[in-house]
């Protein structure tokens, strides 16, 4: 959905004005539905979840032991006290432990009447009728206290949270069966150009496999969004601009890449301006200078550069975000990591470096820069775990030094 906007006449430069002018004129474009949990896996909440039950919803035993009363122990935490009885988990024990008596209970079981502490497995010697039980004075009852995890009426989930594993994991031990999620994001994907080829069978000489439409997908598919395939289009403006508008009519966001630098068949952006708006083309940043945005037929449009490693830099840093604000998942910020190594370029831009994960001597985490960098580089997407972003006012970063790490 556009929002209102008094848009100032300079179109923005860096990568933060880039992202502020998107935030400025679209938020969440995809409507609600609730649906089973069970098929939730990857959607974003619509809403937020409050608990409607204290986990765990009973105290229960922390270990394996045996069940006491503190009041039989003596001073130095001793006891021989008769067994009860067996309470395992699921099958609670409603009869109270007296004085002088202990019950074998296993880790999840509820705690029966009476009972204070559990004494480990490891502290206890058991005979036929009676266990011989050792506590450490001062140290933990080993039982988990009802609410101690969650409580009845605390929101365990914010509006824009992506389910995946552990958040499907939280839901189901609170009972809940149905959410409200977003529907998936539709994002239209499109390469553009004369030399590009499906696979290596089909490539002519001199041509070029499309590898980006693959990558782009994967990341779309991980971000929980619904790729649609638009294919390969020539250098023809008249096919490329018949196939944005058909797809404007039929996604949330078209993704392109290619076409967009300024090479006599870069007509992109002209073809943009030509059926809606340009908010910006060309970002102080290298590589993934050639970037624009805008909307076709009221569809927003993300043009990415052709060249693999810029497309993945541009998407990783711009589409990303984007994605999100449409799809109303909360945005993940960068992580700031020491550099492995000093590094220097000329001032001026934002370079951004495919960088690797490393343990320094201290085992302290740190991040490598590859060796090799360049727009092209398919070695750097398929080795890098993610984007080292070097300031534009800045002319070197020192080993040691914190850098903001973007993961892949």
């Amino acid at each position: 959905m556009l929002l209102p906007s008094a848009h100032p006449t300079s179109p923005p430069k860096t990568l933060a004005e880039a992202k502020d002018r998107i935030a400025s004129i679209h938020q969440c474009v995809t409507s609600a539905e609730t649906l089973p949990l069970q098929v939730c896996a990857g959607r974003c909440l619509a809403q937020g979840v409050v608990a409607s039950i204290d986990i765990p919803p009973y105290n229960v035993a922390a270990m394996d032991g045996y069940a006491v009363r503190s009041a039989d122990l003596d001073a130095e935490g001793r006891a021989d006290l008769r067994v009860i009885g067996e309470i395992a988990a699921g099958h609670p024990s409603y009869r109270e432990l007296g004085a002088g008596e202990a019950a074998h209970i296993y880790t999840g079981a509820v705690i029966p009447p009476g009972v204070d502490r559990i004494i480990p497995q490891e502290h206890c010697v058991r005979s036929s009728t009676h266990v011989a039980v050792r506590a450490r004075i001062g140290g933990k009852p080993h039982i988990r206290l009802s609410g101690e995890d969650i409580l009845s009426g605390q929101k365990v989930l914010e509006a824009g949270t992506r389910l995946g594993p552990g958040q499907i994991s939280l839901l189901t031990a609170l009972r809940v069966e149905h959410v409200t999620v977003r529907r998936r994001l539709r994002v239209g994907l499109l390469s553009v150009g004369d030399e590009l080829a499906e696979t290596g069978s089909s490539a002519k000489h001199g041509g070029i496999v499309d590898s980006n439409r693959p990558m782009l997908r994967g990341w779309l598919e991980e971000l929980g969004c619904e790729a649609v395939d638009l294919g390969i289009i020539s250098d023809t403006s008249g096919l490329v601009l018949q196939a944005l508008i058909d797809a404007a009519t039929n996604v949330d966001l078209i993704i392109t890449s290619g076409g967009a630098s300024i090479g006599p068949a870069d007509y992109l952006p002209r073809l943009i301006v030509s059926r809606g708006s340009l908010e910006f083309w060309k970002l102080n940043m290298r590589p993934g200078k050639p970037a624009g945005f805008g909307d076709i037929d009221d569809c927003p449009i993300l043009a990415l550069p052709g060249n693999p490693f810029a497309a993945a830099a541009a998407f990783t840093l711009l589409g990303r975000f984007l994605v999100r604000r449409l799809a109303g998942t909360v945005e993940t910020l960068p992580l700031r990591l020491p550099l492995a190594r000093t590094i220097t370029k000329e001032g001026g831009y934002l370079q951004v470096l495919a960088g690797k994960l490393a343990a320094s001597d201290a085992g302290v985490t740190t991040v490598e820069p590859f060796r090799q960098q360049g727009s092209a580089s398919l070695l750097a997407i398929g080795s890098a775990d993610g984007l080292i972003l070097f300031p534009e006012h800045r002319h070197q970063l020192a080993v040691g030094e914190p850098v903001e790490f973007v993961p892949f």
